[in-house]
């Protein structure tokens, strides 16, 4: 669509009630914008927690992977189970007994598909054991790899990365609220996406500017279905027009006066 049939929208218009204020608008979280922060939060603390816990699991690992290594036995056990993990991808596991001096002790471990497809129910298996403590063990042919060292701040990193990025999300809406310019939009595509949490859809949408240019946006993560052709509020940052969202925006509101 040009420029003078977009513009055309602007012809007995008028913003939605609140968005006449004048600049900055009073602005407020709405219930996903406070649930934003709290997840920020709990993103932020669960990533620390979990990066000291899982270091310090990585280092007990390297531990008993040095001391099976170093006073580690090896014995003759007997299969007694063969299964395999659900999902696409699913786990070869194994469960097998063996006796160390009068007393039986157990263990499971998951090992390579090819090892799996070679044992059988009540057939020998070769394990190895830690002679001071016999529930430390695993199938001789299949040792298992201790925790890498740089695995607990990858993941902490990553949760801390999370914690610290939502907040801006919420920001962004923030600032196109209190400073955003409206104008009616016209929906020009509207797609459909199927997800974990429901329906949702991707809205593209045309607007006009003072100047007489034309933007286009998008928004994704719409609950509701706009359809093709219909007119829309949207704000833009005046500064940079590509910056727009539809309104009502999610995570903010304008506040009472």
């Amino acid at each position: 669509m040009d420029s003078t049939n977009v513009s055309k929208l602007w012809q007995g218009w008028t913003p939605p009630e609140g968005l006449n204020r004048s600049w900055p608008r009073p602005v407020s979280l709405t219930a996903r914008g406070i649930l934003i922060y709290v997840l920020s939060v709990l993103f932020l603390v669960a990533g620390a927690a979990g990066a000291v816990w899982l270091a310090g699991q990585a280092q007990r690992e390297q531990a008993l992977s040095r001391q099976m290594a170093a006073d580690g036995r090896q014995i003759q056990g007997e299969v007694t189970r063969l299964w395999r993990g659900g999902g696409k991808s699913p786990d070869y596991r194994v469960a097998y007994k063996f006796t160390v001096d009068g007393q039986d002790h157990t263990g499971h471990a998951t090992i390579r598909p090819a090892y799996w497809e070679s044992l059988g129910l009540q057939q020998p298996i070769a394990i190895r054991y830690l002679p001071s403590d016999p529930s430390h063990s695993f199938p001789a042919a299949n040792p298992p790899g201790p925790m890498p060292y740089w695995l607990p701040f990858l993941l902490g990193g990553f949760f801390g990365a999370c914690g610290i990025w939502m907040p801006f999300t919420v920001r962004r809406q923030r600032r196109l609220l209190e400073g955003g310019r409206p104008a009616p939009a016209l929906v020009t595509r509207l797609r459909k996406w199927n997800t974990r949490e429901g329906v949702q859809y991707t809205v593209y949408y045309q607007f006009s500017l003072p100047d007489g240019g034309v933007t286009k946006g998008r928004a994704s993560g719409q609950r509701k279905p706009t359809p093709e052709g219909s007119v829309i509020c949207v704000l833009y940052d005046p500064d940079n027009p590509r910056r727009s969202a539809p309104y009502p925006l999610c995570m903010v509101k304008l506040a009472a006066n």
